[in-house]
């Protein structure tokens, strides 16, 4: 059966400047003490919790205490609509997904920032014309805000012609295969201060062999991902700048959940879940569900009220008024 693009995981996906206002003000949760690992319930996947927590204060990056993070979970989950039965074609119908709790990511020694690397880097695969360079900047305004790390767009990078067995022709639509992009352009680049590596590319892409095409991958374990706006239309058009830029956050931020190990996301509506067409792409939310939120939270050793603040405010300002209310609610339930 041919399949339809969708975007896979690899098992082995700046500042503000402006004021975030009185809408989308936020307040400080406590880090993590040492010993925290014994509030709650202890996982029993991966390294286990208490090891985990130890293994992150070795970092210089303490994570928030699980328990704020659950109880934080837990008084914004009745405000967020879970899945139904999936529709024929959509990811779900196709991929049978077990998903991943909060109390599994604790314990599964998620790749993290570390006090060296802190930034969210992404780089241009060739040099964007004026209308995705716009949304380049913004995408990386809106990484910097759902993470809570400092975010940068490095220089475009010339890629040249990829070997043989990297690049294909469908139909008449030349493509790249984006593990080619993932080992051989990205890996050997990451930079020594990022989290992770993004890359940005006009060109079509597909992963391997019974694939059509990708929207974009992500490695679990290596900081490197890349997406593709070829499918997503023209922002110079009429009217489509801001249907493009829905697309773009989109798949950005989802490939970069996925380099925080990240699976995709099962219970929610939710930007962490899979997806398989344009369609299924456009109807999904910018936002994450409370278990995804809590989850960034914990990778990043951010304060997630700061980051709803800071994407409830990089929505305003990008006139994205729908997330931006949504971001303001799920706020005011945890202020």
């Amino acid at each position: 059966m041919p399949l339809a693009g969708r975007r896979r995981l690899l098992l082995g996906g700046l500042s503000l400047g402006a004021s975030l206002g009185a809408a989308c003000a936020a307040s400080a949760l406590a880090p993590a003490a040492p010993g925290d690992a014994a509030s709650g319930p202890v996982p029993t996947a991966g390294r286990g919790l208490a090891a985990e927590v130890r293994r992150r204060f070795r970092s210089g990056l303490p994570p928030y205490a699980p328990h704020h993070l659950r109880a934080m979970r837990d008084r914004l989950t009745p405000l967020h609509e879970r899945t139904g039965p999936p529709r024929p074609g959509e990811w779900r119908a196709e991929h049978a997904e077990p998903g991943q709790s909060f109390e599994e990511y604790l314990a599964s020694g998620a790749t993290a920032p570390t006090a060296e690397r802190r930034t969210l880097a992404v780089v241009p695969l060739g040099v964007p014309d004026e209308g995705r360079g716009r949304l380049l900047a913004l995408v990386g305004e809106a990484l910097a805000a759902h993470f809570g790390l400092p975010s940068r767009v490095e220089p475009p990078l010339e890629v040249g012609t990829p070997p043989r067995g990297a690049w294909r022709l469908l139909g008449k639509t030349p493509q790249i295969r984006s593990g080619w992009l993932l080992d051989e352009v990205l890996a050997p680049r990451l930079p020594s201060d990022a989290a992770a590596l993004l890359g940005f590319t006009s060109q079509d892409l597909w992963p391997g062999e019974r694939w059509n095409f990708v929207f974009g991958e992500a490695s679990l374990d290596r900081r490197v991902g890349v997406w593709s706006l070829h499918r997503y239309g023209d922002p110079a058009s009429a009217g489509m700048f801001r249907i493009v830029l829905r697309r773009a956050l989109k798949v950005a931020l989802h490939e970069t959940g996925h380099m925080f190990s990240l699976l995709h996301c099962t219970r929610f509506r939710c930007v962490q879940a899979g997806i398989n067409s344009l369609d299924e792409e456009d109807r999904a939310p910018l936002w994450t569900c409370p278990d995804c939120l809590a989850k960034i939270a914990w990778v990043t050793s951010t304060d997630p009220r700061e980051r709803l603040a800071a994407m409830c405010a990089f929505c305003r300002r990008a006139d994205l008024q729908e997330e931006a209310a949504h971001f303001e609610r799920d706020l005011a339930a945890l202020t």
